[in-house]
């Protein structure tokens, strides 16, 4: 099982929607009826109609560390990012505001969904079956007055955002490019900016070293420094021919 989170909340994006957000500063609610899961869909339709909202949208965050599933489900293989936030300032951001509603999923059996005792049309959006239970989610649910539009965007400070995390399939190069890129985004300077080592982590692999007795990997590290030609004596060329070096 992996180790739920406390401190953060995790989107799993595309590297273009995380540039997107930092650039604009929004993060974007999407209308719920676009996800797979048609379970999820129609409880958020049911909660629509409770609300009286013209218009529903949501974000989906995880509480947990990263996995596999999340990286390739949610992150879009090569092209994914992980934009992780401050929980605490997070909900602080969003207090307030009676359209926006925050917190953690709640996973039940249909037999337990069959058998609850206490209707809570207002805890519907927060309401999935156990087989998404690893996903661990945090969700964002905002109503509307206006009509039902493809997205919501909602205003954030950039000081929510503790790090970034590019997914482990992009080749160093072009992740190097990436981060760079972000580097050069206003308000971004304290932003941690790293690449996953989940599917190539040195850590994992000196581990069964060590069971095999076999020594550890060290980071390789290319040294740049000012390079000394060695002094050699120059021959004239010959007379009457090029000579190209």
């Amino acid at each position: 099982m992996a180790l739920k989170l406390e401190r953060y909340v995790k989107r799993y994006t595309s590297i273009s929607s995380a540039i997107d957000l930092l650039c604009r500063k929004q993060l974007a609610l999407l209308d719920p009826q676009t996800w797979d899961d048609r379970n999820d869909r129609y409880f958020m339709s049911l909660y629509k109609d409770y609300a009286k909202a013209s218009g529903l949208y949501a974000a989906c965050f995880t509480q947990s560390a990263e996995t596999y599933h999340h990286w390739r489900v949610f992150g879009g293989g090569a092209d994914g990012a992980c934009v992780e936030f401050k929980r605490t300032k997070f909900e602080a951001h969003i207090k307030g505001n009676t359209d926006i509603r925050a917190g953690e999923v709640e996973y039940l059996l249909l037999t337990q969904a069959e058998k609850l005792s206490d209707p809570r049309p207002e805890q519907l959006p927060f309401m999935k079956r156990a087989g998404f239970e690893p996903e661990d989610e945090y969700r964002v649910v905002a109503i509307s007055a206006d009509p039902q539009g493809p997205s919501l965007a909602l205003p954030i400070d950039l000081t929510l955002i503790n790090r970034i995390t590019i997914n482990p399939w992009l080749p160093d190069a072009i992740y190097q490019s990436v981060k760079s890129v972000l580097r050069e985004i206003r308000d971004c300077d304290h932003i941690e900016i790293t690449r996953s080592s989940l599917i190539d982590s040195q850590r994992w692999k000196n581990a069964g070293n060590q069971v095999v007795g076999k020594p550890k990997m060290g980071r390789l590290v290319l040294k740049i420094g000012k390079r000394v030609a060695p002094k050699r004596k120059l021959k004239p060329p010959s007379r009457g021919k090029l000579k190209f070096r």
